[in-house]
């Protein structure tokens, strides 16, 4: 990702040395658009720059990723060797993308589907307007309605994800403390105008 929203295909050698200390294989990134949709990645590399917001595989050597600075990274994985991630914000919450990435891992041979929550922002930072998050609401319920630390109608990114999990059949069994605007540890979009992200990293 270039700077100011611009997708780029080159990588900055530190960029692409980190990358491979993570994992040297190619990375599965997409082109992420605050919506519902989902690539199915059918080889290592494969669906590189695609538009979306989620991204499922059943292919060893695939190594998916999301790039996050305040919304919510999801890993998921089933026994039966099927994996994903999501990257969930308010849009995508709201249009489904946590149940579409599931739905779309049950039709590559999924059963229990298990997900782990990364750092993301957390109500106490995330003053929401009443409209949209009443929308949010609508969708997931009121267990995703929070407060900011003033006492701000906010929503809980954490427990929004939670919700969708559960209306997907998933499992939620792990789930980072942290908040990205307050930890002063991650990128964040919110705190800082961040250009940098996060990487969160899936693969078999």
């Amino acid at each position: 990702m270039g700077h100011h929203g611009r997708w780029v295909d080159t990588v900055d050698a530190e960029v692409e040395a980190r990358r491979r200390a993570v994992v040297d294989l190619p990375w599965s990134w997409i082109r992420q658009v605050h919506g519902a949709d989902v690539v199915v990645v059918d080889g290592p590399g494969a669906g590189a720059g695609q538009a979306a917001d989620a991204s499922v595989s059943a292919v060893a050597g695939a190594a998916l990723a999301v790039l996050t600075a305040d919304c919510a990274p999801v890993a998921l994985a089933s026994p039966e060797g099927v994996f994903g991630t999501v990257h969930a914000g308010w849009k995508g919450l709201r249009a489904g993308v946590v149940e579409a990435a599931v739905a779309a891992m049950s039709r590559l041979g999924a059963g229990e589907v298990q997900a782990v929550l990364g750092p993301c922002i957390h109500a106490e930072c995330c003053a929401f307007s009443p409209g949209d998050l009443e929308s949010v609401v609508a969708r997931l319920g009121p267990t995703v309605r929070g407060r900011t630390a003033e006492g701000a109608p906010a929503l809980d990114v954490p427990a929004a994800v939670a919700a969708a999990l559960v209306r997907a059949g998933a499992r939620l069994v792990g789930c980072s403390p942290e908040c990205t605007v307050c930890s002063g540890r991650y990128f964040s979009h919110r705190a800082h105008k961040d250009l940098g992200r996060q990487a969160l990293v899936v693969w078999r």
